[in-house]
């Protein structure tokens, strides 16, 4: 028994470790001398993300300061019809422990179990996103992600309004009960200002 807390500690100070590192280099590499190479990646990123994702991805990246507002391109007619929706993003790396892969999917289920009309109408979305993926990696700065996260996003007029990170699915992950009715409480509470 002690031997897998051991373990299991172990385990968590490598995960805790690599996400420092990875999120010092993202902030390393970036400086206010170098803000139009920047804004040149931000570009390449949003023409990437506009070719392999739905124009919801392509939205978010497009938040990065006012000065880079653009026209969004919105190509499918579904969500020219819908003025606002929620996005639920899981956030995870190439490293996935036991517990993260429970959160995912207990976050998913969650989802599917209590929102399966607004899953069918796209009013709501479950994201799981690699942010070790280069196309992905602005999401750390975005949502100032240190682990693996649950974010709740509420897009309007295509642009993103406000957004939570549900830190708490940490807390009760081995309650999934509990952890279900945390996921369902924030997402409503998103819902009803669609």
């Amino acid at each position: 028994m002690d031997i897998r807390k051991t373990i299991r500690s172990l385990l968590f100070i490598f995960v805790i470790v690599s996400l420092g590192v990875l999120i010092y280099k993202e902030f390393s590499s970036k400086s206010e001398s170098n803000a139009t190479d920047i804004k040149a990646t931000r570009s390449n990123e949003i023409a990437v993300s506009d070719k392999s994702a739905p124009a919801t991805d392509s939205k978010l990246s497009e938040k990065v300061t006012p000065k880079e507002k653009m026209p969004l391109p919105l190509s499918d007619p579904a969500t020219k019809s819908k003025s606002a929706k929620v996005i639920a993003y899981y956030f995870h790396g190439n490293f996935r422990c036991s517990t993260c892969q429970t959160i995912e999917t207990y976050s998913q289920e969650a989802i599917e179990q209590y929102f399966a009309k607004e899953l069918n109408s796209r009013t709501l979305e479950f994201k799981p996103i690699n942010v070790e993926e280069a196309e992905n990696r602005h999401y750390v700065q975005d949502y100032q992600l240190f682990s693996k996260s649950l974010v709740i996003s509420l897009v309007k007029q295509g642009k993103e309004v406000t957004w939570k990170n549900l830190a708490d699915v940490w807390k009760h992950v081995r309650d999934k009960d509990r952890f279900f009715q945390y996921v369902k409480e924030e997402v409503e509470k998103f819902l009803k200002e669609t």
